[in-house]
């Protein structure tokens, strides 16, 4: 039973590896995977996600503030997101891949 678990688990990660690098996460952070993710899941309608629900994912929740706000610059810098035109401080547009 343990055996075909980790089995199963092995092939998640395998899956997951492969699906990330189709789609060019591979060249991010663990981290900063993880807030680009939390903001695509939550982000709304429009593609706006605020910076304090981003913090409240369960992605992001575990980081402290400063990696996050790091990892957040980062993935800005890269162009996954932008600042929202109407608000320049903890709006964001996140971009498609």
């Amino acid at each position: 039973m343990a055996s075909s678990l980790v089995d199963n688990i092995i092939r998640l990660k395998s899956m997951l590896s492969e699906m990330e690098q189709d789609f060019g996460l591979t060249s991010l952070s663990s981290v900063e995977k993880n807030v680009y993710l939390a903001a695509q899941d939550i982000k709304a309608k429009d593609g706006s996600v605020e910076t304090k629900h981003i913090l409240e994912h369960s992605f992001t929740q575990s980081m402290s503030r400063p990696t996050f706000f790091r990892a957040l610059k980062s993935i800005q810098e890269k162009g996954l997101i932008q600042n929202a035109p109407e608000k320049k401080v903890g709006l964001f547009i996140v971009n498609n891949i």
